[in-house]
C-alpha cells in the first residue's frame, strides 16, 4: 500500500505537530508501507530556514526508508496573520507540484493546519480513487477568532467554507481530543467520519531520556534554584503572561527562578512585559533541541503549563505527555471548562488553577515551597495515565482502523 503523508511542519522540525507528522511516517515505513512525504523545509519553531534550504523550491531526500519532497515555504522575519496566510499559500503551491511527484498513492494522510492542505487533498483523492484522512492537530479559524487574529470578512468566510467541504469529502477526520471533536461534529460532519486519534509517546523511551543535572551545569546560575519553567512554542494561545505575574509575586525568594524557553510570536512582547513588571527573576532561554529539552525536564521541579481564555478546546498541547512520561509536576493555568484543565483536574495528575485566578497559583506554588512531599500523588498517577496513549497501542489501531479498512 502507497501512503503520501503531508505536513507543513515535519522532521527535523522537533516540536509540536511535527513530532507527530513525522514519527507516524516512520512508524508506517516501519510496519511495511510504501510512504512518501510532502512537506516544505524545515524552520518551526525559530521561524527561520537553515542557510542551505535558503533560495531553494525542491529537493527530494530520504529519511530512514520515507521519501521527504520538500516544497518551497516564504518564512518571515516577523509573525502577522497576513504573512502566516501568504507562507501557507507559498506550501500549498508547492505541496501541489509534490503530489505530482510522488504519483498515485492509495492513502493520503493530511496534518492540519493549514486548512487549505485539504483543497489538495481532496483533488488528489478524487484524481487518484485514494482514501483521504484529515488529522486535525489545531482548530485554526477557532483559534484566530478566540485570540481576535482575524476580523471577520471574506478571507475568513472563504477559509470556514474551504474547511467544511474538505471535512464533507474526507473519509475520516480526526482529531486528538475530545473537546476539538466536539467542535468538529458542530460543522455537521457525519459521526461515522470522526474518529479519535490522540496524539502518542512511547512511554519506556521517553521515561528514559534526559541526563539528571546536565541542564543545571549548561546553566549554572540556577543550580540550588527551585525551578518552575515553561519550554516550547511561545505563542498568543499560550498565555504565558501569567507565569510572568506569579514570578512577580515570588521576587524575594531569591531561591525560586522561572523559566520561560523557546521561540515564538510572542517572544517580544513577553520579554517587554517582563522588563517592564521588572521581574528579574524570570529567565528567557533559547529554544532547546530535544536532548537539551529532557535535560530540562530531567533538572526542573515544576513545569508550567497555560492556555489563554478562549483556546480551551480548540487545541490540546502535544507536550503533555513528555511531562507524564517523566512523571514530573506540572501546575495548569487555564480555564475550567478547557480540555486541559478537565484532563488533568478529573485525573489528579497535576496542579490546576484557574487561567485568572493569580491568588490560586500562589497557593499552589507555596505547596511546592513547604510542603513538595504531598504532591508526590500527581506524579505517580501522570505515570499510569499517560500508558493509554503509548506509541504501539495508538498507532496500531490507527492503522487498524482507519489506514487499512476499505475506503
Amino acid at each position: 500500500m502507497k501512503i503520501l503523508i503531508s505536513s507543513l511542519y515535519f522532521h527535523p522540525d522537533h516540536s509540536g505537530i511535527a513530532l507527530y507528522s513525522s514519527d507516524f511516517s516512520f512508524y508506517l515505513k516501519k510496519s511495511g508501507y510504501d510512504v512518501n512525504v510532502v512537506t516544505g523545509f524545515s524552520f518551526y519553531p525559530k521561524w527561520e530556514k537553515a542557510e542551505s534550504d535558503k533560495n531553494k523550491f525542491f529537493r527530494k531526500e530520504v529519511v530512514d526508508g520515507v521519501n521527504i519532497f520538500r516544497g518551497y515555504i516564504y518564512v518571515p522575519t516577523k509573525v502577522s496573520t497576513l504573512k502566516r496566510i501568504i507562507q501557507e499559500m507559498s506550501f500549498i503551491l508547492f505541496a501541489f507540484f509534490n503530489f505530482f511527484r510522488v504519483g498515485k498513492s492509495d492513502v493520503i494522510v493530511l496534518f492540519t493546519p493549514p486548512i487549505t492542505l485539504g483543497l489538495i487533498g481532496v483533488l488528489f483523492k478524487k484524481l487518484w480513487k485514494a482514501k483521504l484522512i484529515i488529522n486535525v492537530q489545531d482548530l485554526q479559524l477557532e483559534a484566530a477568532d478566540a485570540l481576535g487574529m482575524m476580523k471577520v470578512g471574506v478571507i475568513l468566510k472563504i477559509v470556514n467554507l474551504i474547511e467544511k467541504y474538505t471535512y464533507h469529502q474526507a473519509d475520516k477526520i480526526a482529531s486528538i481530543s475530545d473537546g476539538m471533536l466536539s467542535l468538529i461534529q458542530r460543522k455537521n460532519i457525519q459521526d461515522e467520519k470522526i474518529y479519535f486519534w490522540p496524539n502518542w509517546i512511547d512511554v519506556r523511551e521517553h521515561s528514559e531520556k534526559g541526563r539528571k543535572g546536565h541542564f543545571l551545569k549548561r546553566y549554572p546560575e540556577l543550580k540550588d534554584k527551585i525551578i518552575i519553567g515553561y519550554a516550547g512554542n511561545i505563542g498568543i494561545k499560550q498565555g504565558l503572561s501569567v507565569l510572568i505575574d506569579l514570578a512577580v509575586k515570588f521576587q524575594e525568594k531569591q531561591e525560586i527562578a522561572f523559566l520561560i524557553i523557546g521561540e515564538g510570536a510572542d517572544l517580544p512582547n513577553l520579554k517587554e512585559y517582563a522588563l517592564k513588571q521588572n521581574a528579574n527573576n524570570v529567565y528567557f532561554l533559547p529554544f532547546l533541541d530535544q536532548s537539551g529539552y529532557y535535560d530540562f525536564l530531567s533538572d526542573a521541579d515544576v513545569i508550567f503549563l497555560s492556555q489563554k481564555k478562549g483556546v480551551g478546546d480548540i487545541y490540546f498541547p502535544s507536550k503533555l505527555l513528555g511531562i507524564m512520561a517523566k512523571s514530573k509536576l506540572l501546575l495548569i493555568s487555564a480555564e475550567q471548562d478547557s480540555e486541559l484543565f478537565k484532563v488533568v483536574k478529573q485525573n489528579q495528575i497535576g496542579m490546576t488553577v484557574p487561567y485568572s485566578d493569580l491568588d490560586g497559583l500562589i497557593g499552589e506554588l507555596d505547596r511546592v515551597i513547604n510542603d513538595k512531599e504531598s504532591l508526590t500523588c500527581y506524579t505517580e498517577k501522570s505515570l499510569s495515565y499517560v500508558m493509554q496513549y503509548d506509541r504501539k497501542f495508538v498507532l496500531d489501531n490507527v492503522i487498524k482502523q482507519i489506514i487499512n479498512e476499505s475506503g
